[in-house]
C-alpha cells in the first residue's frame, strides 16, 4: 500500500528562478545542482523536490523519458505541502510579506485549513495544516 509521497518532480523553465523560489521562500535544502540540468531539493523528513529543466534535465531516466514521450506529458492541477498547523497562519504571511500573492486561508468542511501560491512555473501550491 502508498504510504505518503517521496519524491516530486517538476520540469522547470528557469532551474535558477525554480531554486531560488523553492529554497528562498518555500524552505526547502538545496541537496544538488547540476547547473542549467536539475536540482535536489529536500524539506524536513525524508521529502525529495527534483526540479528538471526539459531542454537538458542531465539523468538517464529524465533523458529516456523524453526521448520516449517527445516531450513533457500530464498535467498537475496542485501539489500540497503540509506545514504544522500552528506555523501555517504566520507562513502564509511571511510569504505575503514577501510579495508573492497567497490566496486563503481556505476553510473546508473536513476542518482542513490551507493557502495557495503559484511557484514561477505557475505550478499551483497549496500550503495546508493536514
Amino acid at each position: 500500500m502508498i504510504q505518503s509521497i517521496s519524491e516530486l518532480a517538476l520540469w522547470v523553465r528557469d532551474l535558477d528562478r525554480a531554486v531560488a523560489f523553492y529554497r528562498d521562500e518555500l524552505g526547502f535544502v538545496v541537496e544538488s545542482i547540476d547547473p542549467g540540468k536539475n536540482a535536489f531539493l529536500k524539506s524536513e523528513g525524508d521529502f525529495l523536490l527534483v526540479l528538471f529543466v526539459p531542454d537538458d534535465p542531465g539523468t538517464v531516466l529524465a533523458k529516456e523519458y523524453l526521448a520516449r514521450t517527445g516531450g513533457p506529458r500530464g498535467d498537475v492541477y496542485h501539489v500540497a505541502f503540509r506545514l504544522p498547523p500552528d506555523a501555517l497562519d504566520a507562513f502564509s504571511e511571511r510569504l505575503k510579506h514577501r510579495g508573492l500573492e497567497v490566496r486563503g486561508p481556505i476553510a473546508f468542511a473536513t476542518g482542513r485549513r490551507s493557502y495557495f501560491v503559484e511557484d514561477p512555473d505557475r505550478h499551483y501550491i497549496e500550503l495546508t495544516d493536514r
